[in-house]
């Protein structure tokens, strides 16, 4: 499955506890997405969005883990959009980050 966010198409849901990106890998900007609402009408909400490090990321041991909760009736899963460098520098994957948080305000951001 996919969601856009913004115009970028992320992809997942991923495993948080169990998902690494490897320092060989290409960098990502992550979002941290909560699923909930009826199977039939779901509600997606932004929690958290960020980049991956150069030197790679273990979610697991992610600083803001403890963070990443959802109400009941939520889930929580990894979208993850691909920044390979020779397409994005570590700026403009951060200036992605902040013009994704501006826009979906998380952890508060519904995806429309």
């Amino acid at each position: 499955m996919s969601l856009k966010l913004g115009s970028h198409l992320f992809t997942g849901p991923f495993g948080i506890d169990a998902t690494e990106i490897r320092a060989n890998q290409a960098p990502v900007v992550y979002a941290i997405i909560a699923k909930g609402g009826r199977s039939w009408a779901p509600v997606f909400r932004v929690v958290d969005i960020g980049g991956s490090p150069e030197q790679g990321v273990r979610f697991v041991d992610h600083p803001c883990r403890a963070q990443w909760v959802g109400v009941p009736g939520e889930s929580l899963g990894l979208y993850l959009f691909d920044t390979r460098r020779s397409e994005y520098s570590a700026a403009e994957r951060e200036q992605l980050v902040q013009k994704l948080r501006r826009l979906y305000d998380p952890p508060r951001g519904i995806i429309g």
